[in-house]
């Protein structure tokens, strides 16, 4: 007697499953993204283990920021209105996301007790970001201050 088991039906994905896979795959690519960005420092930079606790937590926040919200999508954005920038999906939560890091930046710059190369650091870092969100101006986004 050839006893054969039945092969089950191959069941499909639910769209909860697939959209959980898609949201997996995006955070792989934006890590990915972000790894190829930001290679290991070269000989002679310095390492953020090297730094002050409050500079790699800026320098965290600033990673963080870069991680969740594409730098050339941001840039990309040009045509604005201050009345269509509330609503914006992908500037608004960007601009939203700015504040911790200003207020961090902000209490860096008035601890003093960074040297000027560590400062000259979290301000360049700053303006990348600060850059891609952009301020509206005449209904243009201004990424250039």
């Amino acid at each position: 007697m050839n006893h054969e088991i039945p092969e089950e039906p191959t069941q499909e994905p639910t769209p909860e499953e697939l959209r959980k896979k898609l949201e997996e795959q995006e955070e792989e690519a934006q890590l990915a993204a972000w790894l190829e960005a930001h290679p290991e420092p070269e000989v002679g930079q310095k390492n953020t283990a090297e730094l002050g606790p409050e500079i790699r937590e800026f320098l965290d926040l600033v990673s963080s920021f870069e991680l969740h919200h594409s730098l050339e999508d941001l840039t990309a954005i040009t045509d604005l209105t201050p009345q269509e920038a509330p609503a914006h999906p992908i500037r608004e939560p960007a601009r939203l996301a700015l504040i911790p890091i200003v207020e961090k930046l902000k209490a860096l710059r008035n601890e003093g007790n960074i040297s000027d190369a560590e400062l000259d650091e979290i301000n360049k870092a700053y303006k990348v970001i600060s850059q891609a969100v952009g301020i509206i101006s005449n209904n243009k986004v201004d990424h250039t201050r």
